[in-house]
């Protein structure tokens, strides 16, 4: 994530004058302006491995959207958060969340993967690539 690799194949991800291409679940039905400023756990991806990640990610079967991000930093991460009880260090409640840098419950976190935020984004097909 943190060298924009290809989610599938760990090439490095398509970039153009349109920023580099994401592939993710489509959630156009749920949210106003997605998928901007969409905070995402998902690497980019290359042109080549479009078409075999549409057709083998179970969670892309069910709808998935190609998109160019102009901009995406890294915000946070996200993994399951803990607590100390005094004398040793225990999961707060098993649940994973998605935790900003600025947020103090950051240092609480064991980071499963780092959190990108897209903003710029163009959706397009995958005719277009």
């Amino acid at each position: 994530m943190l060298r924009l690799l290809c989610q599938v194949c760990g090439d490095q991800a398509e970039r153009s004058e349109h920023g580099v291409l994401w592939l993710l679940k489509d959630h156009r039905e749920d949210w106003k302006n997605w998928p901007e400023d969409m905070a995402v756990t998902e690497p980019p991806v290359c042109r080549r491995c479009v078409g075999v990640a549409s057709r083998l990610c179970p969670a892309l079967r069910r709808g998935a959207a190609l998109l160019w991000a102009q901009e995406f930093p890294v915000v946070g991460v996200h993994g399951p958060i803990y607590r100390s009880n005094g004398v040793v260090t225990v999961p707060f409640n098993g649940e994973r969340r998605l935790v900003a840098y600025d947020d103090p419950a950051v240092r609480w976190v064991c980071a499963i993967s780092q959190v990108r935020k897209l903003n710029g984004c163009t959706l397009i097909s995958t005719d277009e690539v």
